[in-house]
């Protein structure tokens, strides 16, 4: 897959989940908008039940108590006390006359101060039609009432009197108003009740969170009665408001206020689950396009990895094959047919190729077994130095071929391990092999031992081209290689290091690197030591 392909496919992936979190995120918004409009909505509602529990409560009060004022006036006692009707419906098309008059009693007396007289005036004019008025004088109250209704219906006596009941009950609350102009708010409502009114009609709306709550004049801001007084300029600019006793005639001035404290989580406990389960989609969507990219990008890693390892493999191959098929043919040649030495010297340099490849086809073997954790390593008790000394006089012959140096230093007193001598001293030759490969000029190496808190520290440093911190962070995986695609200026298959680590993580070991681009490469090796009670 080429290169221009995955970056097209990243990115309409990375497109398609930024649109699916786009369009979470509308979802959520619009639903925590839906769910403060239905509170506000229920609010209201409440708000509304509330002032009509307090009406209906006053209304029973008045009912069944009656009202007491300063001048004994009880709204109980307004009566009909003269209803006539002039003229007859039946024998007369003229206009329909009737007269309402309305008394009270004070004190047990009929008191023709408080009394109002109306009369109702039935229009015949229009056959298809009655025009009915009713007509209230002014009485000493200071009220007026003139309503005039186009009645479609036959039974105007009863359309009369319906209206007469309409009038009496509008007299009646002009009365009480008037006689309870100093009544106050509190007495109107009861103080202790109001909380628990207030929380039933919540409850009702299936509002189950806590409130606080103010009564407030609308013209002056003065609270009347407040449930927190820490809250009072919050309450006075609550949204959640209403008026008391909306049907008064002499409207009322004030409101009944609510504020929410915990409002924020009360709306979104309500959809706590759905942001939850579409948070927990999110992420996994954003969780799998992840995993896509990194596996795409590793393939694409693979795939590189084993096109460089074809190249290097065939380059590995080529040489010692090309060497033993002109070997072979220089044996066959007539003038060294017969020449012993230079048959037992061209039958050599086939040996040695030979035996180079199948080192080669070793170390692949090795590759494909520890590639899948199944390379077993046989400790045994061995001295560090003596291993590491082994390892230096067989790569000094090496070193001395390209006229560089190899110091030794090898001061570990005590560097008893348990160690797989063959795969340590594959390990140790790996690294020598490094070295050599990636100095430019002369190679200069040191090896040394030291003794720190009870382990054998093992470091083996060159003067190379060093390596970069992006190198660095790459060194230990397989086939990986510096160079990459057709460059064999350095040979090999990018196993070396990777062996070394493992063959270290094996014997409970650590590796470490420390370099710099022209400074050469420091490996640093911890091994633990073999107990004394173990020796």
């Amino acid at each position: 897959m080429s290169r221009k392909i995955i970056t097209s496919l990243i990115l309409l992936m990375s497109i398609s989940l930024i649109g699916i979190i786009g369009v979470q995120i509308l979802w959520i918004k619009n639903a925590i908008e839906i769910q403060e409009q239905t509170f506000d909505s229920n609010i209201n509602e409440a708000l509304h039940k509330i002032v009509t529990n307090l009406e209906k409560e006053e209304s029973v009060f008045l009912i069944s108590e009656g009202l007491n004022s300063a001048t004994d006036v009880k709204v109980g006692n307004i009566e009909i006390h003269e209803i006539k009707q002039f003229l007859d419906e039946k024998n007369h098309k003229n206009d329909h006359h009737i007269r309402i008059k309305t008394t009270r009693k004070i004190n047990g007396k009929q008191n023709n101060a408080t009394s109002s007289d109306t009369q109702l005036i039935v229009s015949r004019k229009n056959p298809k039609s009655k025009s009915i008025k009713f007509w209230q004088p002014k009485t000493n109250l200071d009220s007026s009432l003139n309503i005039d209704i186009q009645v479609t219906t036959n039974d105007t006596i009863i359309r009369a009197r319906k209206k007469e009941e309409q009038i009496e009950n509008i007299f009646e609350k002009v009365v009480y108003e008037f006689n309870s102009k100093d009544i106050t708010i509190k007495d109107r409502i009861n103080e202790k009740d109001l909380p628990n009114d207030i929380r039933e009609s919540l409850t009702s709306f299936d509002i189950n969170t806590e409130f606080d709550y103010a009564v407030i004049d609308d013209k002056t801001k003065n609270i009347v009665l407040s449930s927190d007084s820490s809250l009072n300029s919050e309450l006075v600019a609550s949204n959640h408001q209403v008026n008391l006793f909306p049907n008064d005639i002499f409207l009322s001035n004030h409101k009944l206020c609510l504020l929410f404290p915990d409002q924020f989580n009360f709306i979104y406990k309500s959809i706590f689950s759905l942001l939850i389960l579409s948070a927990i989609f999110t992420l996994f969507i954003i969780f799998t396009f992840g995993n896509a990219i990194f596996f795409i990008l590793k393939q694409k890693r693979i795939n590189d990895i084993k096109s460089d390892f074809i190249n290097n493999i065939t380059h590995e191959f080529k040489t010692p094959i090309a060497t033993i098929a002109l070997a072979s043919d220089s044996i066959n040649n007539p003038k060294i047919i017969g020449d012993p030495d230079r048959i037992r010297y061209f039958t050599s340099i086939i040996k040695d190729e030979n035996f180079r490849m199948n080192k080669q086809v070793e170390n692949i073997l090795q590759l494909s077994l520890f590639g899948k954790h199944e390379l077993d390593i046989n400790p045994q008790t061995n001295h560090i130095n003596e291993i590491l000394q082994k390892a230096a006089e067989h790569i000094q012959l090496q070193v001395d071929e390209k006229n560089g140096t190899l110091k030794i230093d090898l001061k570990a007193i005590n560097d008893i391990a348990e160690i797989d001598e063959v795969h340590f001293l594959n390990a140790i030759f790996n690294l020598f092999d490094n070295s050599i490969k990636y100095s430019i000029e002369k190679p200069e190496i040191e090896i040394g031992t030291k003794n720190q808190d009870n382990k054998i520290h093992i470091w083996i440093k060159d003067s190379g081209i060093g390596m970069n911190p992006q190198t660095k962070k790459k060194v230990f995986r397989k086939f990986f290689r510096a160079e990459t695609g057709n460059i064999h200026n350095v040979k090999g298959f990018g196993l070396g290091l990777s062996y070394v680590k493992l063959i270290i993580e094996k014997h409970n070991g650590h590796i470490d690197i420390i370099s710099k681009p022209n400074e050469g490469t420091t490996v640093n090796l911890t091994l633990p030591l073999k107990s004394q009670n173990e020796k």
